[in-house]
């Protein structure tokens, strides 16, 4: 599927960000060892910059839900804000934006619910938390593992309607995104490879908040899926979602 302009002015616009956040640190850490200052030795550094801002990119791996209908994998990107509260803990504020597949599901086939097509949605994302480092102020070896928590909110910029459900009778049964709670646990590291520069990889799993079309909760399909002896849908529940983040820091 290709992108659309809006997605590649997203990405454009984040390469040019990374370019910014990335060569100002480098050069000073080139003219750092151009002026023959000792190295340390210890393996560990103290991070004394407690502000940062990162770009960052990932893949997200979906679970559709009970019922199928959710979104399917994507690749998202953003921004990224944390700041130092205490040795250890950070807050963290930060946005992004993706583009999944939605899989549309027809519950009045003969055979029960099952999928009748896909259509393509954009979301974006904006949540905040907390993340706790192990090492605290430091790295060790340069590099500073954490776990971390956020919480926020999942908002879908489409209501895309396939044509196996353009039939306005069909409304009740099109699934879209809307606005959905999400909450984020994950691990994760950073790699400091100068001083002002960090490199962050997190695995966190992505908690979305599914509801139903209310079409899924008519009578007579109620009925159908129960003589089929198919599992009743869920109004709403939660899924879990693999989220792998690479992040680049600029501290300030």
């Amino acid at each position: 599927m290709r992108r659309t302009s809006g997605s590649r002015i997203v990405w454009a616009g984040m390469v040019a960000v990374l370019a910014l956040l990335v060569a100002g640190p480098l050069a000073a850490q080139q003219g750092g060892s151009a002026s023959g200052q000792p190295s340390i030795t210890s393996p560990y550094r103290w991070i004394n910059r407690a502000l940062r801002i990162g770009v960052f990119g990932g893949r997200l791996e979906t679970s559709r839900g009970t019922t199928g209908f959710g979104p399917g994998p994507a690749y998202f990107g953003g921004l990224d804000f944390r700041a130092r509260v205490s040795s250890p803990l950070s807050v963290e504020v930060r946005a992004g934006y993706g583009k999944s597949d939605l899989a549309v599901i027809d519950p009045r086939l003969p055979d029960g619910p099952a999928p009748v097509d896909t259509v393509s949605t954009r979301w974006g994302f904006i949540e905040a938390g907390l993340q706790f480092a192990l090492t605290g102020q430091r790295t060790w070896h340069r590099f500073q593992p954490y776990v971390l928590i956020m919480g926020g909110f999942l908002r879908g910029f489409d209501k895309p309607v396939s044509p196996a459900l353009s039939d306005p009778t069909d409304a009740p049964f099109r699934y879209t995104i809307g606005t959905m709670p999400v909450l984020q646990p994950g691990v994760g590291f950073e790699w400091q490879p100068a001083d002002r520069i960090g490199v962050g990889f997190e695995a966190r799993d992505l908690l979305m908040h599914l509801k139903a079309p209310p079409g899924f909760f008519r009578q007579d399909v109620l009925d159908r899926i129960d003589q089929l002896g198919l599992p009743a849908p869920n109004d709403t529940q939660w899924t879990h979602n693999l989220s792998l983040t690479l992040t680049v820091w600029r501290y300030f």
